[in-house]
């Protein structure tokens, strides 16, 4: 049901994104491009979607785990910060887990996508824009409920990449899709 509601832009609250600091080697990103690590369609430095609980604890990269929305009824995910003594510095994020596999990464800051699109900074047009060139499809649409921006881009169909946006700058991008608590 969040799935469903993050792409559709249904009612709900969204999960609040923590900040986080801490050092990580430059080998974490994924390009070695820069300072800023890179958000890839599967993750984040050593952090995959699909991924178990345990494994991704064991990256380093998360700290403080708390429950995620218990609206959905159970079983009620679990949502870590990315705040560990090994996740990247400047990066502002959490990373939701359900039934013990790593599913939702979302990032307030500290993050860019492989095609170049950055937090802070990155806008929904730039976004849509850069995704489309890099042969994704990608739509925006406005939401009242949320009184903002869903960015939706797809490959094949699938949802790998969402966003949202209050203004034209993007306040969050994740990897599938923006959580949502309906």
């Amino acid at each position: 049901m969040l799935r469903r509601a993050a792409r559709l832009g249904a009612m709900g609250a969204f999960l609040l994104l923590a900040a986080g600091s801490a050092w990580a080697p430059a080998s974490a990103w994924a390009d070695g491009r820069g300072s800023t690590p890179v958000l890839r369609l599967d993750g984040i430095g050593p952090l995959r979607l699909g991924m178990g609980r345990a494994d991704a604890v064991a990256t380093g990269w998360l700290s403080d785990p708390g429950p995620g929305c218990e609206l959905g009824g159970p079983p009620v995910p679990v949502v870590y910060k990315l705040k560990g003594p090994k996740a990247p510095p400047g990066v502002a994020g959490t990373v939701q887990f359900e039934q013990g596999t790593l599913r939702v990464m979302a990032f307030s800051a500290g993050v860019r996508t492989t095609f170049g699109v950055a937090l802070p900074g990155g806008t929904v047009n730039d976004l849509v824009k850069r995704a489309r060139a890099a042969g994704l499809s990608a739509t925006s649409a406005y939401d009242e409920t949320f009184a903002g921006r869903f960015v939706t881009v797809n490959r094949g169909g699938q949802q790998v990449l969402g966003a949202f946006a209050t203004k034209s700058a993007i306040d969050t991008i994740a990897v599938p899709y923006v959580p949502v608590c309906e």
